[in-house]
């Protein structure tokens, strides 16, 4: 009676599918979303995140003590979810085509490799089109944010408005960012350098970051672009009409500055994993007849700090 145990084809078959998946999520194409978010490490179920209000002011210490300013403290936790990806097939089609099998399996692993490399962005750009919960407790984009919550001040601020891409809507949002003050009076954003679009207005974004040349306004001759390279363009497809929540008017600008500071947060408690159950003892192998790949991860996207992202729309 034959004892059941890994042949040394299916052991040689889980590396080369292993592989083909790890191949493929580490060559992918550079993904969008290390552009304008911060990257985090979880070490539990989820992060607490502060959000502090520094308005102390720097001043001349001529004499006397020291002005101690008081911290206004608040936080949001993030939790974090978990994903998987599992692909299957059955024994039969393994054993009776081989050659062909292994073909389609490494295809499907590559493709899931692919997929998995994708998430990061996929959940990234969720949190900008479903303008989800901020530190500051309300939506990402919304048009009473305040400057500076949990303390007495009333002082609130938009980052979200109408108006379609042109050179002056983008300077008339690149002034507003940059105005934008802090509780201590510095600027929040001294350089937003970002501007992300879907598909459809990059040609419009290309022109106003990118040409020599520029009609300011209509009927007038092409004069020096003075805007050019003022920002970078960021093309992101999900942002599209026809993705969930895209739209082809909507426009976006960023201060990324600070790694740590930034409108999106990508917060990662566990590495994806790949795991296969092919033995034929195993219990879907036994009961079912079937070979299975399954990944595992666990990570999550949130809205960061709105003060670094301003949203347009025509």
């Amino acid at each position: 009676m034959a004892i059941l145990s890994k042949s040394s084809d299916l052991a040689a078959l889980d590396v080369t599918v292993r592989t083909a998946f790890m191949d493929a999520y580490n060559s992918a194409q550079a993904s969008n979303w290390t552009m304008y978010a911060t990257r985090q490490q979880s070490s539990s179920d989820g992060n607490l995140y502060p959000f502090a209000v520094d308005a102390a002011v720097i001043r001349e210490w001529s004499e006397g003590e020291r002005v101690i300013n008081g911290l206004v403290l608040s936080s949001r936790k993030v939790v974090n979810s978990k994903y998987e990806l599992t692909y299957g097939i059955k024994r039969e089609a393994l054993d009776d085509d081989m050659s062909g099998a292994v073909r389609n399996l490494v295809s499907m692993l590559r493709a899931g490799g692919n997929k998995h490399a994708n998430l990061p962005d996929k959940l990234c750009v969720s949190v900008i089109t479903g303008n989800g919960t901020s530190l500051d407790g309300l939506a990402l984009f919304h048009a009473s944010h305040k400057v500076a919550p949990n303390t007495a001040s009333t002082a609130t601020f938009a980052n979200t408005a109408s108006g379609a891409l042109t050179a002056a809507n983008f300077a008339a949002a690149r002034a507003a960012m940059m105005a934008l003050q802090a509780a201590d009076g510095d600027p929040v954003n001294p350089n937003p350098g970002l501007l992300i679009v879907p598909p459809a207005l990059e040609l419009t974004a290309r022109q106003i970051l990118e040409a020599d040349n520029l009609v300011y306004t209509a009927g007038d001759g092409a004069t020096t672009n003075v805007y050019k390279g003022r920002a970078t363009v960021m093309v992101e497809p999900r942002l599209a009409a026809g993705f969930t929540g895209g739209s082809d008017s909507y426009w976006y600008l960023v201060d990324a500055t600070s790694p740590e500071d930034r409108p999106v947060i990508f917060q990662e408690r566990e590495a994806v994993e790949i795991a296969s159950l092919f033995n034929p003892s195993d219990p879907n192998v036994f009961e079912r007849d079937e070979y299975v790949w399954g990944t595992r991860r666990r990570c999550v996207a949130a809205a960061g700090n709105p003060k670094k992202i301003f949203r347009r729309t025509g």
